[in-house]
């Protein structure tokens, strides 16, 4: 784990895996272990340096709920921008990070080089909720066991809310991840166990749901975005629906999307194969 102070005596941390041109990997959740996000994850000739946000690894929390504010995101990612001494990032940004991407790269269009979103919402609004009904019902439908899986994920949500303790929370959660990825199997599954048993910041969701549904709007000013945007999705994922990621992909210009059928929210884990050589190509300046 390596650390760096930011302009406001802060500490921020990230970990860096593999080599080559760097990669700026942002995790999901809000408040998910970073590191455990992307365990797995192998992209031949980049380094993924993954980034560890406010509250999560070894950086500071903020001082308050308003300190996960998407905005208080982006600060940090260009205080890591600072620190690398770049003056563009690549990013990568899967769920939570894929908004915080589309974030940093309209704030700061000529600072990024190129993105990759997958499976992150860029707001919340009436479209984006038939959308997901939409979807929810093809899961239900279509995948063995995916009705029940729904209702398990579902009831989850509460008991996350009411728990006393973070054992309680950590529980909760897992049964939340049931519907992260579309068919379970082994690997799937061993995943979501690790991602749940790891460090959580338990604070940070609740703001940005806030935020979210108070009228964010993360496309505001996205044809601004000058940086090559690659939009992946999973045709299953009945947390952010295709058809939302075809939105993002129709306000960035010239955005790149591919779809992955009978895959769900975790792209990179349900598919890694098609994912990775997707992403390489992408990165390396292939179509």
């Amino acid at each position: 784990m390596r650390t760096f102070h930011t302009m406001d005596s802060r500490t921020l941390s990230y970990v860096t895996r593999g080599s080559g041109a760097p990669v700026v990997m942002l995790a999901g959740g809000p408040g998910l272990d970073p590191a455990a996000f992307y365990a797995d994850v192998d992209l031949p000739g980049f380094q993924r340096l993954v980034f560890c946000p406010r509250g999560t690894g070894e950086s500071d929390p903020p001082d308050s709920p308003d300190g996960y504010r998407i905005a208080v995101y982006v600060d940090d990612l260009d205080e890591l921008r600072r620190h690398l001494g770049v003056a563009q990032l690549t990013l990568y940004g899967s769920s939570h990070g894929a908004s915080t991407a589309l974030a940093y790269a309209r704030t700061y269009p000529e600072q990024v080089d190129r993105m990759v979103l997958a499976s992150g919402p860029a707001r919340l609004n009436a479209p984006f909720a038939e959308a997901l009904t939409g979807v929810r019902q093809r899961f239900a439908e279509t995948v063995p066991d995916g009705a029940e899986r729904l209702r398990v994920s579902d009831e989850a949500g509460p008991r996350m809310r009411s728990a006393t303790s973070d054992e309680d929370r950590c529980v909760a959660i897992r049964a939340m991840m049931n519907t992260y990825v579309a068919h379970q199997n082994a690997v799937g599954t061993d995943f979501l166990d690790r991602l749940a048993a790891a460090p959580m910041n338990f604070a940070a969701p609740g703001p940005m749901v806030a935020e979210m549904m108070g009228g964010l709007n993360l496309l505001k000013d996205a044809h601004t975005i000058s940086a090559s945007t690659l939009v992946l999705t999973g045709e299953l994922d009945v947390r952010v629906p295709t058809q939302h990621m075809h939105e993002i992909a129709d306000a960035i210009p010239a955005a790149q999307l591919v779809r992955f059928p009978d895959v769900g929210h975790l792209i990179h884990i349900e598919a890694p194969a098609e994912w990775g050589q997707t992403v390489s190509d992408f990165l390396a300046g292939g179509a």
